[in-house]
């Protein structure tokens, strides 16, 4: 039957000329269980965003978004489905050229045994879906010596090209000399952990079996975990005598929340003055796990440190530093610096992180999905943000070096590059939390 939707797909192509608001595009997929068996006879709802007009050069709005209903789609026997949109309901632009918008769908099947998976899209003609299969995770929790302990299988693969497609081709070079075809990404996975409400760990790309340590479980309340996994690709349908189409895809799996037992490290900081601070009390010291920015009417401008003041000075031994985001370089090394004081003036290193390199080739083959991949990280119909490359929050434990004790804690951000080097802004921050 699948070759059978590919010659659809095709002939379809080929029929594509002039497109009108009532013209009908064609959307050709596949639904599969967890195990691998066809999702037979299954409905599906199609939903839609309505992205706003606005000018060439305008940012996209930021989400969460609100999906409508926009049909259904009933798969075959073989877990094939179909479903008809209309040009005008997926593609405007003004008549005077001052904007041109893609509307984005999204397709999820329900959840089975709370793992579930979607895929939300932008498309400009017929074209066809990744297939949608649960992650089969065997996703569990024991209880260990060492603490509590996640296992899970690998996430699943990335799509499979379809045959009627081909992916994106990146041009580098000063003449163009060099081609780089462009992939669907990997899914890794990603493990979130929660308490009441609030996100209180995230980290991308871990193996199992995968422990939390006390410091990350901190002192919090009824803690849960939870993995995610998350891919983003470009196809292009370009068969002879066609316009042409393309879709821009990003395909989610989730898995249920399962409990984990309650932490019980309170960190030291608990409560701790810092600089800067909106008026009151500090906001990243109070044990709360809302992200909360620098940048406001009482911070005028972004800072490039954070100095946390104990209440007496103390021998720290670990730092856990949760949901901070700050500005990047395109290019080069960013580092982490956290370091100590007695007095304020004097600084000695407590630790020196690497937390990314990045060269030009990567950073371009990173920017062709970052905008997508921030408009689309809302788009989960079970689940809160999740976040990829640049707009990726920092999420460390880190052990110090404290050879005498200090009283003030300074976290900053570096980059070094061949264009520029210095410290970076720090935009927005959950919680530090440190420890004797």
């Amino acid at each position: 039957m699948r070759h059978v939707r590919h010659l659809c797909l095709v002939l379809a192509l080929l029929a594509t000329g002039c497109r009108y608001p009532e013209d009908p595009f064609f959307a050709y997929g596949r639904a599969l269980q967890a195990n691998g068996e066809p999702l037979a006879g299954a409905t599906l709802s199609v939903e839609r965003f309505p992205q706003p007009p606005r000018d060439f050069g305008q940012e996209e709005p930021e989400g969460p978004f609100a999906f409508t209903p926009y049909g259904t789609a009933t798969t075959q026997a073989d877990g094939d489905f179909t479903h008809q949109f209309l040009s005008g309901d997926v593609e405007e632009s003004a008549s005077d050229g001052s904007f041109y918008v893609q509307h984005r769908f999204r397709l999820a099947l329900p959840l089975e045994n709370g793992q579930g998976t979607f895929v939300s899209f932008l498309f400009n003609g017929d074209m066809e879906l990744p297939t949608l299969r649960p992650w089969e995770a065997r996703f569990t929790v024991s209880q260990e010596l060492a603490g509590p302990t996640l296992s899970f299988a690998p996430a699943p693969p990335p799509a499979e090209l379809p045959p009627s497609g081909r992916n994106r081709v990146l041009i580098l070079g000063p003449e163009g000399e060099t081609q780089v075809e462009v992939p669907v990404t990997v899914p890794e996975p990603i493990v979130q952990l929660f308490s009441g409400g609030g996100r209180l760990w995230m980290q991308q790309g871990v193996s199992s079996p995968w422990r939390p340590s006390p410091y990350v479980l901190e002192d919090f309340a009824s803690p849960e975990a939870q993995l995610r996994a998350v891919s983003l690709g470009t196809w292009f349908f370009s068969p002879l005598g066609s316009a042409g189409s393309t879709v821009d895809f990003r395909q989610e799996w989730r898995t249920a929340r399962l409990p984990l037992p309650a932490g019980a490290s309170r960190p030291i900081s608990r409560g701790a003055s810092c600089q800067p601070s909106p008026p009151g009390a500090c906001p990243w010291t109070d044990g709360q796990l809302a992200s909360v920015p620098f940048f406001s009417e009482d911070l005028d401008e972004a800072p490039t440190s954070l100095v946390i003041t104990l209440a007496e000075p103390r021998r720290l031994s670990r730092a856990v530093i949760r949901g901070l985001e700050h500005s990047h370089l395109f290019t080069g090394t960013e580092r982490l610096r956290l370091e100590g004081s007695v007095d304020g003036a004097s600084w000695l290193p407590l630790a020196d992180l690497v937390l990314r390199t990045r060269s030009f080739e990567q950073a371009a083959l990173n920017s062709l999905n970052e905008g997508f991949a921030h408009t689309t990280s809302w788009d989960s119909p079970f689940d809160g943000q999740l976040e990829q490359s640049n707009r990726l929050p920092l999420f460390v434990d880190v052990p110090l070096q404290s050879a005498e004790p200090v009283q003030h804690f300074r976290l900053q951000v570096e980059a070094e590059s061949e264009e520029l080097s210095g410290r970076r802004l720090l935009f927005s921050l959950a919680e530090v939390s440190l420890f004797e």
